[in-house]
């Protein structure tokens, strides 16, 4: 049975996050972010085409979605528009569902990345995908940070999202403190910090802790005992974008630069 008007405009109510929540799915637009859900856990409610466009040029999306029995369907462009967030769409939509796993706190592993109210999806979905890179363990993410599920999230992260272990919505405090009584060792990034990170002596378990564009590390966190390191800058500048600041860590965690 074809795709409705109602159907399109159910799935483009998706694009608001209230909805999103309420209903625990979201919108994926792309043929790389199409192939990345469909080559993870996730599970793709529908993918709707643009009328003219059609998965004979891309056989691993065709392949998976027929094999995990995805509903494709497609729409005259006037009613695939309403679902497109892109300028220059590829003519493609993914229907995704949130997996209720995603929503409790994931068991962390060694190397954890902690990001306290970071705003910018932008810089949320970089940061995701760069962890991703470097296979670092987790992600911890913080209550009132941008939405994961946010189509410049899911862009920055180019599919990152779908594969790696992420927790969100989270009391950060409460969730840091658990980890220190684990045996974490935790490190807050702070651009006046007196330890520079190359100098630090990271050894074990451990998380790293980024705060807001804007405002840095809450002030419930940066209170607590926990060791503030900085990246050393070269020149006046005032401070360094922080998912460029966790690309860096990442670097340094993974090619031991300085680091014992």
């Amino acid at each position: 049975m074809a795709l409705s008007n109602n159907d399109v405009k159910y799935y483009a109510s998706l694009k608001q996050k209230k909805v999103r929540e309420s209903e625990n799915k979201f919108l994926i637009e792309g043929f790389h972010l199409i192939e990345e859900c469909l080559n993870s856990s996730y599970v793709i409610e529908a993918i709707v085409l643009r009328n003219g466009v059609g998965l004979e040029k891309h056989k691993e999306v065709k392949s998976k979605a027929s094999e995990k029995n995805v509903r494709v369907e497609s729409v005259p462009e006037k009613l695939f528009d309403k679902l497109a967030e892109t300028e220059n769409s590829q003519g493609i939509v993914g229907v995704v569902r949130i997996p209720e796993a995603k929503k409790d706190n994931a068991p962390p592993g060694n190397e954890v990345i902690a990001l306290d109210r970071i705003n910018d999806p932008g810089n949320l979905g970089t940061i995701i995908r760069t962890a991703y890179w470097f296979g670092i363990d987790s992600v911890l993410i913080s209550k009132n940070s941008a939405d994961i599920y946010n189509s410049k999230t899911l862009r920055s992260s180019q599919g990152a999202v779908f594969h790696m272990n992420i927790s969100y919505g989270l009391d950060l405090k409460k969730n840091i403190h658990k980890l220190n009584s684990d045996g974490y060792k935790i490190y807050l990034f702070d651009a006046s910090a007196e330890n520079d990170l190359a100098r630090s002596n990271i050894i074990g378990k451990s998380v790293f802790v980024f705060g807001n564009e804007a405002e840095g590390i809450s002030s419930d966190i940066f209170e607590q005992p926990y060791e503030k390191v900085k990246i050393q800058g070269f020149s006046g500048c005032e401070s360094l974008n922080v998912a460029v600041s966790a690309g860096i860590l990442m670097f340094y965690l993974k090619n031991g630069m300085k680091i014992v």
